[in-house]
């Protein structure tokens, strides 16, 4: 294997992100019919393809003329790397950026043979194919412009994954105080709707009450009675407690709809790439808060799209 500098490796890195992020952006756009910049971060890189390159390289550049060993050994070695990047994400983050849980074959969700096989045939593509004019074009640069534009878009990288993270930590503290407030919601619901039920106790009763009666014979005794009944309904439909029940009815929706106004504020413009570049990102722990940023989003594009 030739024996790279660290300059290079960085130069390695960096543009198999790029050709990670270009194959991958296309062909989700091209799925959703509209241009999604996929990915973790905000620029035009993957960093789980420029690693998985870099993971490959190391373990099948010593065999490189063999492509059925570069095949097996490409697949182990991207396949780890997905595994411990997803569980260390999802632990950090509480969200899982990719998941396979509905392929057949997975591993935790993290992994799958249908792409840990498509990691196999991409060894073989990179070390035959990819590198060989990308190993010739970095091996030209004279050293200094090598070590100069790496320690550039280096530095540009680290940026982006610090912006990045920061907005990844803040989606993560959304979802824990959205959690929150949904329990709270769900708390007041749950005590509005039992007051409703005492209330409306009120009303069966009353009917129980007539059924338990024999009436006198005759239409006009259950006249009477229904008229008294319809009076009495309408007595309890101006009650102070029914009246208060409204009052808190109409308080709790406009306390849940204020809500909702700043949640959509609150999704600033890294976290709405966030969400918008990982389609496919799930979360266990706030899978219903999770999908309730998606649904906001959704209509904020819909309305955006609606205007003139």
């Amino acid at each position: 294997m030739y024996d790279y500098t660290l300059p290079q490796w960085v130069l390695f890195f960096l543009f198999y992100c790029f050709c990670g992020w270009c194959i991958e952006s296309s062909f989700v756009s091209w799925r959703k019919k509209r241009w999604i910049n996929r990915g973790f971060l905000n620029g035009p890189v993957i960093p789980i393809y420029g690693s998985g390159a870099v993971v490959i390289l190391l373990a099948t550049l010593p065999v490189r003329s063999h492509p059925v060993a570069v095949f097996f050994l490409g697949m182990a070695a991207a396949t780890v790397l997905e595994y411990v990047t997803g569980a260390v994400m999802e632990a950090t983050l509480r969200v899982r950026y990719w998941d396979y849980s509905d392929k057949r074959f997975n591993l935790h969700g993290y992994v799958c043979l249908n792409t840990s096989l498509a990691w196999g045939a991409l060894s073989v593509v990179l070390v035959e194919w990819l590198h060989r004019p990308a190993e010739r074009l970095v091996l030209s640069l004279p050293e200094t412009v090598t070590r100069v534009t790496a320690a550039v878009l280096s530095a540009i990288f680290l940026a982006d994954l610090a912006v990045s993270l920061r907005a990844a930590l803040d989606l993560r503290k959304l979802l824990e105080q959205l959690q929150t407030v949904s329990a709270q919601a769900r708390e007041e619901a749950r005590l509005l709707q039992k007051r409703m039920e005492v209330v409306s106790a009120f009303r069966r009763a009353d009917l129980a009450d007539f059924l338990a009666r024999k009436l006198p014979d005759g239409g006009e005794a259950l006249n009477r009675y229904m008229e008294s009944l319809s009076q009495a309904a309408e007595r309890l439909e101006q009650s102070e407690a029914v009246q208060r029940l409204r009052a808190d009815l109409d308080d709790w929706r406009a306390r849940r709809e204020a809500g909702r106004e700043r949640l959509r504020s609150r999704l600033s413009w890294e976290k709405r790439r966030l969400l918008r570049g990982n389609p496919t990102a799930r979360s266990g722990r706030y899978g219903e808060q999770l999908r309730l940023l998606r649904q906001r989003l959704e209509e904020s594009r819909q309305e955006r799209r609606k205007r003139p």
